[in-house]
């Protein structure tokens, strides 16, 4: 039976559930790195909560309503930062994590994207150079792991083309 996913804008009651959510899908990237305390795993909800409304968070659902990915992002200077691009492991490889990026393009004009990536996380590194990501900087996160800040330059400005009603 094919499944039918519903991206739509986070709302803050929506943090415990995207909270638990991001452990669990970045819970394998920090075995990969090989440090428990990523800063995704460190997270806390009340850092969320003083947090939120500096980015535009988007929420993925199943057909039973539960949150199964997330992306957030914010434009500054015409660059669209993408972070925090997550999903459910078990429904990780079908696209849903591209799905969610493309949403978020959609929404809002820029001439450049930018995000940063765990060098050692090859799977996820490589996801971002096939979509034209390129490597512009490199850096140590904190416990000898190192992370990549990772640029896209658009052809075209995206327009706004999604409207919500609350």
């Amino acid at each position: 039976m094919a499944q039918n996913y519903r991206i739509e804008i986070a709302t803050i009651d929506d943090l415990p559930e995207l909270m638990s959510l991001q452990k669990r899908a970045f819970k394998p990237v920090a075995d990969k790195v090989g440090w428990s305390d990523i800063p995704q795993m460190v997270d806390t909800l009340d850092a969320s909560i003083d947090a939120f409304g500096e980015d535009t968070i988007l929420k993925m659902l199943s057909d039973d309503n539960r949150i199964i990915g997330s992306v957030r992002g914010n434009v500054k200077d015409g660059s669209l930062y993408i972070g925090r691009l997550m999903v459910d492991p078990e429904y990780q490889g079908r696209g849903l994590g591209r799905m969610l990026q493309r949403k978020l393009e959609s929404m809002f004009q820029f001439s450049r994207e930018w995000l940063c990536s765990y060098v050692k996380d090859v799977d996820t590194y490589r996801f971002y150079q096939r979509d034209g990501f390129v490597e512009y900087d490199v850096y140590e996160v904190g416990n000898g792991v190192m992370a990549a800040h990772m640029e896209k330059i658009s052809k075209i400005s995206h327009p706004q083309v999604i409207a919500y009603s609350k």
